[in-house]
């Protein structure tokens, strides 16, 4: 029996890509990536209540999850 309603699982890519914040990040939220010449939703990969983020930032995209990109601050390693 095939589950279709099971979580996604976060694909890592293998390397970073970059990409640049669209929406003011509020956490908890998902919020808007310029990525590739599209825009998607995004969250931070590991939530960090320190961590803001503005419109115009980069991020480093690292993986997928379902139809959202997993991203850090461009800063981090």
């Amino acid at each position: 029996m095939r589950h279709f309603f099971l979580p996604p699982h976060p694909s890592m890519f293998s390397e970073p890509i970059q990409g640049v914040v669209d929406s003011a990040v509020k956490q908890g939220q998902l919020w808007r990536v310029k990525f590739q010449g599209s825009y998607w939703f995004a969250r931070l990969y590991q939530a960090n209540p320190s961590v803001t983020m503005e419109p115009g930032q980069s991020v480093k995209v690292i993986a997928i999850e379902g139809i959202t990109l997993l991203v850090t601050p461009a800063s981090f390693s």
